[in-house]
Formats: structure tokens, sequence, C-alpha cells
């Protein structure tokens, strides 16, 4: 399908970018996985509102360029959206820096320069009073339960990578657990999930990730959406 003349088109705007890293410069074109994917994406954003907000789980197999999908999807958004504030999510500190690394070398493609939050206050200052525009890059533990939301607006995205990890818990638990004297004591557990959804209420939430999970206390699909688009490890070995 690549000669039809709207997909030959897509492919030339919205799917070759140009990476400077390593002191040269590498063109970079989708694979059909990442094309097809991506494209969902952005169908799947335009029924968020039937959704509450969940746009979907976006699986594909480790090794199948999820980074550089997510890049080409922020940079698709701003068409899509009026000028939308993504907020892309990891729950490590090495995988922050590793996205935002990717997201950083491809700033002229996405047309601004990513920022990459450095504390719980910063990660405020961010999204506080800002009324478009922005990639803000965060792990999940700089969101805290607060009196009030970061933002309510609508026109933002959480992008979450390895989104099969630690995002869950909508309810609240009470845990008991005994003190230094012995005594029984509850405790009111929140999970991250509540967290990040109270903080940024009206939000829409994307999860990546090349291994969903379907338990009965973590659920990628509870938390994110049905699947947008499926690209498995056996499609991946068929294509060698």
């Amino acid at each position: 399908g690549i000669c039809k003349k709207d997909n030959f088109l897509d492919l030339l705007e919205n799917f070759i970018l140009f990476d400077h890293s390593d002191g040269k410069t590498v063109k970079i074109l989708a694979r059909n996985h990442q094309y097809l994917g991506v494209n969902e994406a952005v169908k799947a954003y335009e029924a968020r509102k039937l959704n509450n907000g969940k746009l979907g789980v976006f699986w594909h197999t480790q090794g199948s360029g999820k980074s550089l999908s997510m890049v080409f999807y922020a940079h698709l958004l701003q068409d899509a959206l009026d000028s939308p504030t993504i907020v892309v999510m990891t729950d490590r500190i090495d995988l922050d820096d590793q996205l935002y690394a990717q997201f950083s070398q491809c700033a002229d493609f996405l047309r601004q320069t990513p920022v990459q939050a450095e504390s719980k206050e910063h990660l405020k200052s961010l999204l506080d009073g800002r009324s478009a525009n922005g990639i803000i890059f965060t792990t999940m533990f700089k969101f805290e339960r607060g009196e009030k939301a970061l933002s309510e607006r609508r026109n933002i995205v959480v992008m979450a990578d390895e989104a099969h990890r630690g995002q869950y818990g909508f309810d609240e638990k009470i845990v008991m657990s005994e003190n230094e004297k012995g005594e029984k004591e509850a405790h009111t557990v929140i999970g991250n999930a509540r967290i990040i959804h109270d903080a940024l209420p009206n939000a829409t939430f994307i999860g990546f990730t090349g291994t969903p999970i379907s338990a009965k206390d973590r659920n990628t699909r509870e938390v994110f959406g049905d699947y947008i688009d499926v690209y498995d490890m056996t499609q991946a070995v068929g294509e060698g």
C-alpha cells in the first residue's frame, strides 16, 4: 500500500525523521507496523470521549521501535489536537532519560524542544498554568496526591511507556499492619493509577507496551482501554 497516493504523502510528511546522534545524520522511515499502528492511535484519539479518556493499549513487541512510534505519534497529535500538552511517563529514571534523549534528537521533527521534569515541584510548575503545547517527561512517581489537580485541561495526552508495570489501582484499599508495639493499624493505600488520574482528571491516556498484563488486580486494558494495535512476537519473528 505504500504507493497509494494518500499513504505515500502521509509517509513523506509524517513518518520520516532525521537522527543526528553519534556525530552523523541518519534518515529514518517508519516500518509498516509503526505506520499502521500510529495511524490507528490517531483514530483512537478521535473516539476518546466514548472511552472516558482511555485511548487504549499500543501493543508492539520489544525491539519493534516503540520509542520512535511514540515520536511519530507526538508529531501527529499536534495536528489532530489543538496545541496539546504531551506528558511522556515512565516508571524508571534510566528509561525516562533514554526516551527524553530520543525525543530531544527529534526536536526539529516535533517542532518543539522536550523538557524533563527534575522533581515533583518542577513537574507541578511545568503543568500549572500552562494553556498549550509542551512535551514533558516524567517518572510516574513524581505525581503525588494533592488537594487539587495539577491541570484540568482536556488537551493533555499522557503517553505511558512500559504501561504494564506499576500503573494500576483506581480503588482505595485498607491495609492492616503492626506497629512497633505489636498493635494493629489500618492504613489507606491509593494506587498509582488513581493518583495520576486525580492529578490530570481530564487528560487522555494511552499505554505503550510489549507485554500487556491481564490479571485480576493488574490489567493493562482496564487502565488504558482496549488494544489499539497489536504487533506481537510471532509477527516480528515472521518478518525477520
